[in-house]
């Protein structure tokens, strides 16, 4: 049945310390996001039973295999793909010289006695003598969590990843728990003398950029063409109906002014298996963590959001999309908007949907029309809503078109001038613009650019957000997004994960697909998950 989607959502934060008490502090991004990972492993080991915190199982991390088939040659890779080395964290990649050694106490290494996931021999297989690090350093960077996701250190800043969900609503819940789940980090790293600031954005707009990425599983026969033909014009118009905003043009703000997206200014190329730089439009990194039965899909240019609203567009337009190119291959048909598929040049289109709030720029598809942003997300998502409703109920999920919907009264709210408390770009242009009309110099007063980093700040109370009310829209009440924080979804393995790291004591590490267990026999042994939805396997406290 299509959209039995499993969901995933990753947030890199920007970290600094705190500006108002450490003007003329220096202290590296590095060394920031190591205290924050340090001090949510400290939060987190005061949930478990036996006051442990879980570590990562590196086993089964494949970030060089590519969706469009077979693997990166490793001495080939630059070293900021080389996420999967706990020995060293991964370079951004303008900066591939400067891996920081100290991430790899805390994980299991990679090993040839570990099977390939699937394998039945994973299933209990023992962890040979050497593969877990000390799990008592200090220098712990990763970290599974109670509510079954994971929090670390990845090219230089502090990540967190939600558990895997099944439905957009859920993605919005544990997307925003990240934000509590930050605050609890800024807390005990207060605690221990570090006072710093997470911020959830994607650029510090001096040059360095950070990802908000999304991943869905889509099943492996499709090929892989046409989910790259039908994802590209998909994905460069998106930020229309769920950018962050951002003020300042280029990666270094050498301009004044405001555009829609964040991350639009650093896309460089097409295709890639790359994600720190030459950002491609599609991103082939293919680490399913399932079955090979599925593909991951790794959207990479899409922002950090602090409206609920927004992260709902953006997961539940997407998993409509994914659902009618994954309906029309099963059923054999034309993809219902093959002929919007673009015929101008993609990145530069990238750049200039970002730069126009007022959709003037037209965008030449294969139809031989031209439509601009807003109105090319407007048709589709009313195209993909009357294929998705036109199939047999056999075929389909009813969260298939719920997200269609949701879609489409999106684009409806765009187009009528209403999106400003679900899209979170209008509401920051909005404010700012009545700013910059008061402010001297407009747009090219200091004052803007700071607000919009302020914007991000999840300290509570610090950021205009936290201002808005009822001009923002609530998805997930506050009581729901406070328990997402501390406990796992059900539908998924994360219920299992979840449960092992709130409840069994003998869980000394943990993965997407694994949970590695002490036996009371003086010897681990690593037990699989499965497939991303819901596993009941028996994990006994010895």
């Amino acid at each position: 049945m299509v959209n039995h989607r499993v969901v995933g959502l990753e947030t890199e934060y920007g970290v600094t310390l705190n500006p108002q008490v450490s003007s003329r502090q220096r202290v590296s991004a590095e060394a920031l996001s190591v205290a924050t990972a340090q001090a949510m492993r400290s939060w987190q080991a005061s949930l478990r039973p036996d006051g442990r915190a879980v570590a990562w199982d590196w086993a089964g991390e494949d970030p060089l295999a590519d969706m469009r088939g077979g693997h990166l040659d490793r001495a080939s890779a630059h070293p900021s793909l080389l996420t999967d080395n706990p020995e060293v964290f991964a370079p951004s990649g303008d900066n591939p010289g400067a891996g920081v050694t100290g991430g790899g106490a805390d994980s299991l290494a990679m090993s040839d006695s570990v099977a390939a996931f699937g394998d039945s021999a994973s299933l209990g297989a023992i962890v040979k003598p050497g593969e877990l690090g000390n799990l008592a350093s200090p220098m712990l960077t990763n970290v599974v969590l109670s509510n079954g996701g994971r929090f670390y250190v990845d090219h230089a800043h502090p990540e967190y990843a939600t558990p895997e969900v099944l439905t957009s609503v859920e993605a919005v819940t544990w997307d925003a728990a990240g934000e509590n789940i930050a605050r609890f980090a800024m807390t005990k790293a207060l605690d221990s003398g570090v006072d710093l600031v997470l911020y959830k954005n994607n650029t510090d707009s001096k040059g360095s950029a950070y990802g908000t990425h999304e991943n869905y599983l889509v099943p492996r026969q499709i090929p892989f063409d046409k989910i790259k033909d039908s994802l590209v014009p998909f994905l460069v118009t998106r930020p229309v109906i769920c950018g962050a905003g951002r003020v300042g043009l280029g990666q270094h703000s050498e301009n004044p002014g405001f555009q829609i997206s964040q991350r639009a200014d650093f896309v460089a190329d097409l295709v890639g298996l790359q994600t720190t730089f030459n950002r491609p439009i599609v991103n082939t990194r293919d680490e399913p963590h399932a079955s090979t039965s599925w593909r991951r899909l790794h959207v990479i240019n899409g922002d950090g959001n602090r409206f609920q609203g927004s992260i709902l567009a953006k997961v539940a337009s997407t998993r409509a999309w994914l659902a009618a190119i994954e309906l029309a291959d099963k059923l054999g048909v034309s993809f219902p908007a093959a002929g919007m598929y673009f015929t101008c040049d993609p990145v530069e289109a990238v750049w200039q949907v970002s730069r126009d709030f007022v959709f003037s720029t037209r965008l030449a598809c294969a139809d031989g029309r031209e439509r601009s942003a807003l109105d090319w997300q407007y048709e589709a998502a009313s195209r993909c809503a009357e294929f998705l409703a036109s199939a047999d109920t056999s075929l389909l999920t009813a969260g298939a078109r719920q997200d269609a919907q949701i879609w489409v009264d999106t684009t409806e709210m765009l187009r009528a001038g209403t999106a400003g408390a679900r899209v979170e770009w209008v509401a920051k242009h909005e404010l700012f613009s009545r700013l910059a009309a008061r402010l001297p110099g407009g747009w090219e007063n200091p004052k803007l650019a700071a607000l919009d980093i302020r914007w991000a700040d999840l300290r509570p109370g610090c950021s205009p957000v936290d201002k808005l009310g009822t001009r923002m829209e609530v998805i997930v009440p506050a009581n729901r997004v406070a328990a997402a924080a501390l406990q796992a979804p059900s539908g998924t393995r994360a219920a299992e994960r979840g449960k092992a790291v709130s409840e069994n004591p003998n869980l000394v590490a943990a993965s997407w697909n694994t949970l590695v267990v002490e036996t009371g026999q003086e010897q681990l042994r690593r037990l699989s998950l499965g497939d991303p939805i819901a596993s009941a396997l028996y994990i006994p406290k010895l």
